[in-house]
């Protein structure tokens, strides 16, 4: 059987498990784009209960439901990390910029206060899968 490639490309580690069929596999890399278990089913041409079967009969293939989650879930949390710095970049240029109505400036550095800590290092996102 062949490896299946993930679907993310800043995700660098390849679906491949070879135990897993085709339909498997497919499921799995719908999982990693974050589809949810209907719409990776629906998309691999199952009903969703059969996931659900494999999930408790196959431990193969809920081993690599389990890393396809994982993958997800560091992939949104690198997103949101780049997104939260360019959000501090954008609030630091509209307090600095003179150009800046100052209600505005007012408003970008209450925010700002409003969250003066940073976020703990360990700082995930809940599960949905």
């Amino acid at each position: 059987m062949q490896a299946a490639l993930h679907p993310i490309s800043s995700l660098s580690s390849p679906i491949s498990n070879f135990s897993l069929s085709p339909t498997q596999a497919s499921v799995v890399a719908a999982l990693v784009q974050g589809k949810s278990v209907s719409a990776a089913a629906r998309q691999a041409g199952i009903h969703r209960t059969t996931v659900h079967n494999w999930m408790r009969s196959e431990p193969e293939f809920k081993a690599a439901v389990h890393r396809a989650k994982r993958d997800y879930i560091e992939f949104l949390n690198d997103q949101l990390r780049e997104l939260a710095t360019g959000a501090l970049q954008t609030l630091h240029h509209l307090i600095e910029d003179p150009a800046t109505p100052s209600t505005v400036r007012l408003k970008a550095a209450l925010a700002v206060l409003e969250r003066p800590q940073l976020p703990d290092g360990g700082w995930s996102l809940p599960d949905r899968l």
